[in-house]
């Protein structure tokens, strides 16, 4: 029997098989979202109007949440190549919550703290993020090719299907929480590359990290995160993105609909830049 949701007019849904692996992986892909030619335009755009402000500004308000206020982020996250398959996973009523620039910066240009954290931690973002019930896919989409050499993903295989416990370290400056090295099964771990313009699929407890960026050039993702409206999104502590207050833990954020529509009533549902889903 199939455990893919019962959608209609998906031009792009995963198969049984994809499905099953994406519960019995954690993770599915890559795939297609945009060719390399058409995401070279969108990343000098992105590179323009998003990362270069961020280098004189606080990149925690320009990394979060543009496909609120940004029109290219916006079609890209909103392709059909990527919502028809996160449809084969959650159903019709899909909403986004948040988004991330993940960008990495060449560890010979990061000095002090910067160059000691450069390499991303393993960790769940199961223990980041405060949904109620906990229940997220997350893409990462490269924006940039993703290789060893750059620091591309990092993923535990099956590892969503525990919470692993996080230890705190408050001298980070991001990524405080992560798991330590020991409990990682070696031979489970998978190096996610992707060419400009393909995606992943992830599960909110798949276990991740990533290596530095041994290049000389940055390498970017976008990771969108994306849910069903029962789920509660509340809170924004440290006032990043577009909306940029600190809201409380029980102050419902702003969300908008990729497709479907808010069956509960209760979200703060805002409209996307590029159009209605």
């Amino acid at each position: 029997m199939s455990n893919t949701p019962s959608v209609s007019g998906l031009g792009f849904a995963l198969s049984d098989s994809e499905v099953e692996r994406y519960h019995r992986d954690g993770v599915v892909g890559p795939y297609s979202l945009l060719g390399e030619a058409e995401m070279g335009v969108a990343r000098r755009m992105i590179e323009r109007e998003i990362i270069e402000p961020a280098a004189h500004d606080d990149p925690t308000l320009h990394y979060h949440d543009r496909h609120l206020d940004h029109r290219t982020v916006c079609r890209i996250c909103r392709r059909p190549e990527l919502i028809d398959r996160v449809a084969s996973l959650l159903g019709p009523d899909l909403m986004i919550w948040r988004s991330n620039f993940q960008v990495k910066p060449p560890v010979v240009q990061e000095s002090g703290d910067a160059a000691r954290y450069a390499e991303v931690p393993w960790h769940q973002d199961g223990a980041y993020f405060g949904l109620q019930p906990l229940v997220l896919v997350s893409a990462w989409i490269a924006i940039t090719e993703a290789t060893e050499e750059n620091g591309c993903m990092r993923v535990v295989a099956g590892s969503h299907t525990k919470t692993f416990h996080h230890e705190h370290d408050p001298e980070r400056r991001s990524f405080g929480r992560s798991v330590p090295a020991e409990a990682i099964d070696p031979h489970a771990v998978r190096t996610i590359l992707l060419r400009p313009g393909e995606f992943v699929l992830f599960n909110e407890n798949t276990l991740h990290g990533s290596g530095p960026n041994q290049t000389p050039l940055a390498r970017v993702g976008l990771t969108p995160r994306i849910s069903v409206p029962f789920v509660r999104v509340t809170g924004n502590p440290r006032g990043a993105g577009r909306d940029r207050a600190r809201h409380a833990p029980d102050e419902p954020r702003e969300v908008a609909m990729l497709r479907g529509h808010d069956y509960t009533g209760r979200q703060k549902v805002v409209p996307l830049p590029c159009g209605a889903g």
